[in-house]
């Protein structure tokens, strides 16, 4: 038992009632929670008070009335204000007592609170036991709650600290916790483990002229990144005559393959965060240039990257280089890793071939990874039929608003033509064009390739009532250079591509918690973004019987495989055929 359960019974033989003490002291709701938390904190009491032998084991949670009524004044008060001041203390005592006769019951009742509160704090002295960071949360939560934290992987009271301190809205894939719930947990913990939150910003943090973490037992310090030094060149260094690339420094490096090789916004925040991440972690943690790498340096990048150090996760809110920035939002999932590895990689390839480094380390490394053993093979990203249809149904029964029917056109419109999310903010309506009776239109994809994609009766229909929504006419005479995806602030300018995903995940998830679906169907549906709208596209129409040449084009995949992964008639075709062998 900890110190909150004596306060939580110190407060109730106070007269706080049970429901406010136990959402105040033991992180629960109200109603029947709360009642069946009082009753358990009780029961544990009493029956470490019965162990140890102690009489006064009834007292335990036992609600005494007729005390909090109790309208006499202080005694000091009622002397003042009789001119009593001189008076001894025996004479004030007796006069008090003839002029404010305690009745029995109320007098038991004040012995029997008194000793009631002096075995709560004897009991605490045997039995209370402070939470340690490392205690689990089911140890210290409500049963309920702690099931679904560690549904989450949150399993000890420091796991929970940890999430908490980095910030931003952890609990957004928690089922049934809101920001209300999420801040009471937050207080909650807070009063089980008191002080500075794990990874503060309280904490000074400079990095050495070497780059590496000064070495203080027991604390985790978070690097100042913009204090990184600009390290001298390593033994991969090229000679600096006659070199492709004319950058002096990683940083200038960088830049100049970013603009050489990506091919759009998204590509260069992708390249440019992957390098610059190696580079910091080279410095602060090898205390060497990217030029200095060698292949044990590479395989344990990789490994920093399968578990990333809390001091190496942003606070939330923390500006780019900033106090409590770091390179990363949170621990990344074996693809991203991937991705990662694959992008540096290339990078130092480039250096190469530019003539910056001698030798490309990452070429000597196994960078193969495997599946992700967390990634069932048969989930997709896709929405099932009727989590689709539930989903919309929702949505159309909301009031009309502006925000309503682009979300009701961004649905219909991807799920019939299966654009990025890129493609649909760069869309204008001059892009879209009649031929042979239908529509087509233009779309700038990856690597600004061109193609054209079908625009089916479904997205036509979607963008004609979404046109007139927006109180422009029809198609055939709407203006050119209006965009596909209207802001709502700026009517004539096209979304971003950050409102984009965050008004598609923010309606998303309204509609999977209020929308007749299933536990197992919500939970798989939670974690849906903008890009499951163009998976949904690719499974449907695969469903559906469009051979997969038509849908490798429409989705503008450069190779077939990747269109297989929507496909799930090879699977029945297999199952099909063992079924024909070893069916009954």
């Amino acid at each position: 038992m900890g110190p909150h359960h004596f306060a939580h019974l110190r407060a109730v033989a106070d007269g706080l009632s049970i429901q406010a003490s136990a959402q105040r002291y033991l992180g629960v709701e109200h109603g029947n929670a709360a009642m069946a938390a009082h009753r358990g904190v009780v029961q544990r009491l009493r029956s470490i008070a019965r162990r140890a032998g102690d009489p006064r084991w009834r007292l335990v949670g036992l609600v005494i009335r007729g005390i909090e009524g109790d309208e006499r004044p202080a005694l000091a008060d009622w002397a003042a204000a009789n001119g009593l001041e001189g008076w001894s203390e025996a004479e004030l005592q007796e006069l008090y007592r003839q002029a404010f006769p305690a009745e029995r019951r109320s007098a038991r009742n004040q012995r029997l609170r008194q000793r009631q509160i002096e075995a709560l704090r004897a009991l605490e002295q045997l039995a209370a036991e402070a939470p340690k960071a490392s205690d689990a949360i089911a140890a210290w939560f409500d049963p309920r709650l702690a099931q679904r934290l560690q549904s989450n992987g949150l399993l000890l009271l420091q796991d929970l600290q940890t999430v908490v301190a980095r910030g931003g809205c952890w609990w957004r894939d928690i089922g049934a916790i809101g920001v209300t719930k999420a801040r009471r947990i937050e207080s909650y913990l807070q009063q089980l483990l008191p002080g500075a939150s794990a990874g503060s910003d309280a904490l000074p943090s400079l990095v050495s002229a070497a780059g590496a973490l000064p070495a203080m037992a027991g604390v985790d310090r978070r690097p100042r990144f913009d204090l990184v030094p600009a390290l001298p060149p390593g033994h991969n260094r090229a000679d600096f005559a006659g070199i492709a690339i004319t950058a002096g420094s990683d940083e200038q490096a960088i830049e100049q393959w970013v603009a050489a090789r990506a091919g759009s916004q998204a590509t260069a925040r992708a390249y440019r965060r992957e390098a610059q991440r190696l580079r910091l972690w080279a410095a602060v943690e090898r205390g060497r240039s990217l030029s200095a790498l060698s292949v044990e340096d590479c395989l344990a990048y990789m490994t920093f990257l399968e578990h990333v150090p809390e001091r190496w996760i942003s606070r939330r809110r923390a500006a780019p280089l900033g106090e409590g920035w770091a390179p990363f939002a949170g621990q990344l999932t074996l693809a991203s890793r991937r991705q990662a590895v694959s992008i540096v990689a290339s990078f130092f390839a480039w250096l190469v071939k530019g003539g910056y480094l001698v030798h490309n380390p990452w070429e000597l490394v196994n960078r193969r990874t495997g599946d992700d053993m967390s990634v069932h093979a048969l989930d997709s990203r896709a929405f099932e039929p009727a989590v689709w249809a539930a989903m919309l149904a929702w949505i159309e029964s909301q009031p009309s608003s502006h925000s309503r029917e682009r979300m009701l056109f961004l649905l219909r419109f991807t799920e019939a033509t299966g654009l990025r999310a890129s493609e649909l903010t760069a869309a204008r309506l001059s892009d879209l064009r009649p031929l042979g009776g239908r529509w087509a239109m233009q779309v700038q994809g990856k690597g600004a390739k061109k193609r054209i994609a079908a625009v089916p009766t479904q997205a036509l229909r979607a963008l004609q009532a979404y046109l007139e929504a927006r109180g422009l006419p029809p198609l055939e005479r709407a203006p050119g250079d209006a965009p596909l995806v209207a802001s709502l602030t700026e009517p004539g300018s096209s979304i971003g591509y950050q409102s984009l995903y965050e008004t598609v995940r923010a309606w998303l998830r309204q509609a999977m918690r209020w929308a007749p679906l299933t536990d197992a169907q919500r939970q798989t549906a939670r974690k849906a973004s903008v890009h499951w709208l163009r998976h949904t596209c690719g499974t449907r129409a695969l469903e559906r019987g469009a051979p997969l040449e038509v849908v490798q084009a429409q989705l503008g995949h450069a190779d077939p495989r990747t269109t297989m992964r929507y496909a799930k008639a090879q699977l029945q075709r297999v199952q099909d055929g063992m079924e024909k062998a070893f069916g009954d």
